[in-house]
């Protein structure tokens, strides 16, 4: 063993999104993850790998809708199944979860709470695109049309796949939803902002304070 001083290093990777397979392009992050892992606990370092199926959003329900199940049986499904996957390929996982759970639950509202508490959380009322057929808001990428920069059509509301243009859904030509096809309405509602200008200070600090990579910092 390395006389190096033992560390303790936590270690996760991307979130798989629990709405369909992995692939072998998601495998090669877990793989190296893998290896970079055992290497470290090979060299007497406390290593712990640990990582989750991110169970919440659009995605999932909309697949859970068009299976005709609840979103909570197509998330157990597919958490087996990434499992299995992982299994298969030996990623030794010191613990695998979901963040459908009792215990992220419950460390999200202790986390949410205190920041509400301590005034890092601000709330106003925005517009967003509205699909009246499915009597759903749209996430940007679920709203579809022209390119108001270079015309391309059947790009997303965020960004262009072609020219590379950042806008709001609301600057597209003639928006679609994704979802229904309906033309999408702007319907307004309340959105809760975590202030992160209140940490700025602590960030710099931390950042520069050598924990980083210097490309990252």
């Amino acid at each position: 063993m390395s006389s190096t001083k033992q560390r303790k290093i936590l270690v996760t990777s991307a979130l798989p999104y629990a709405n369909g397979s992995i692939h072998l392009g998601h495998m090669v992050e877990y793989l190296q993850t893998d290896i970079w892992v055992r290497f470290q606990k090979m060299r007497g370092h406390q290593c712990t790998y640990v990582c989750a199926d991110d169970a919440h959003g659009t995605p999932i329900m909309l697949r859970a809708e068009s299976e005709n199940i609840t979103p909570e049986a197509l998330v157990e499904r597919i958490g087996e199944e990434h499992r299995k996957d992982f299994a298969d390929f030996h990623v030794g996982f010191d613990n695998y979860y979901s963040t459908h759970s009792d215990e992220n639950r419950e460390l999200a509202q202790l986390i949410y709470q205190r920041l509400k508490d301590n005034g890092h959380i601000s709330k106003r009322v925005i517009k967003q695109a509205f699909d009246p057929e499915k009597q759903m808001f749209l996430p940007d990428r679920y709203v579809k049309g022209t390119c108001p920069n270079c015309g391309a059509e059947d790009q997303y509301g965020d960004n262009c796949e072609v020219c590379s243009a950042t806008y709001t859904p609301t600057e597209l030509v003639n928006p679609v939803s994704a979802i229904s096809g309906a033309t999408p309405i702007e319907k307004e509602s309340e959105h809760y902002f975590f202030k992160l200008n209140d940490f700025e200070e602590m960030l710099k600090e931390w950042t520069r304070g050598g924990h980083l990579q210097t490309e990252v910092s």
